[in-house]
């Protein structure tokens, strides 16, 4: 026992207490790093940008990256019995590198949070010239919001760059015109935000 203000406290109370405030001392810090990103978003050290991977440049940040879990291209077949040379159509299921957050990538190209269902649309501006075939081309894109406010997950992601693709490239040979063919692929996706 030891006496306090007048009062007795046993010892037990004031290692529990002494615990407890070396517990709260770290856990401010903590709070700090899960929220230096908007919504709780991270790249986490499981994510570094490859060398030569496409970007909107100066005056941006990565918000969040993604990682493709499971994944198609879809392509249809063109009236003259060949792949042709349309783009594709991609279905996947996004994770978020050292992070909770997961995407749904799909037609347009879209990319819906299945958290808050804020969607952006994307719009091709560079492909890059990492291709490997049968790999599809690393891009960068701009991004308009479709849904959500500027505070949503997504809401202030101006850019998206694929990168460190694995198949899902165009199939080859004969084909039945309007026959579609999904090839899995894989490959990352970083979210940019203004750094301002």
């Amino acid at each position: 026992m030891s006496r306090k203000g007048g009062r007795r406290v046993p010892r037990a109370a004031l290692a529990l207490a002494g615990a407890a405030a070396l517990a709260l001392g770290v856990a401010p810090g903590t709070a700090q790093a899960s929220q230096a990103s908007p919504g709780g978003h991270s790249h986490g050290p499981q994510f570094t940008l490859p060398a030569g991977a496409p970007s909107p440049g100066a005056g941006f940040r990565i918000q969040a990256a993604y990682k493709v879990v499971r994944g198609t291209q879809t392509y249809t077949c063109a009236a003259d019995g060949t792949w042709g040379t349309a783009g594709s159509t991609p279905e996947a299921q996004l994770a978020q590198y050292g992070g909770y957050g997961r995407i749904h990538h799909y037609a347009g190209p879209r990319w819906t949070s299945l958290r808050d269902g804020s969607t952006l649309l994307g719009t091709v501006v560079a492909d890059a010239t990492q291709q490997k075939p049968p790999s599809i081309p690393w891009l960068l894109l701009t991004t308009a919001v479709e849904k959500g406010s500027k505070w949503s997950d997504l809401g202030r992601v101006t850019n998206i760059s694929r990168v460190n693709t694995t198949g899902g490239a165009r199939p080859t040979g004969a084909c039945t015109p309007g026959q579609t063919q999904a090839v899995p692929y894989g490959a990352d996706y970083v979210f940019w935000v203004p750094t301002a």
